[in-house]
């Protein structure tokens, strides 16, 4: 199973109601893929939003192909906002 964090960042912005109807393409993005939504964040000056999915490869690759085909990525750039799309692990550190 992978973990991948998909962060659109930008200025903070004061549209709210297009921001949120963003965030909902890309929750509908990732309900119809079939990947695990492990969480989301909206930041509190609107800046930023995470979303953090986990799922098998084919799912991972199934939302990334819903991303590109519905234009969410140009819109989330038209918006203001850059797409970092990586993967997400977590580390231990030695004690």
């Amino acid at each position: 199973m992978e973990m991948r964090a998909l962060v659109f960042n930008g200025e903070a912005y004061c549209d709210s109601e297009r921001q949120d109807e963003l965030v909902r393409r890309t929750l509908e993005a990732i309900e119809k893929s079939g990947v695990t939504l492990e969480a989301s964040e909206l930041s509190v000056d609107r800046s930023g939003a995470l979303f953090l999915v986990s799922g098998e490869a084919a799912a991972i690759r199934k939302l990334w192909s819903q991303v590109e085909a519905t234009g969410l990525e140009n819109d989330w750039e038209a918006f203001g906002s850059k797409l970092d799309w990586s993967t997400f692990e977590i580390s231990r550190q030695a004690r």
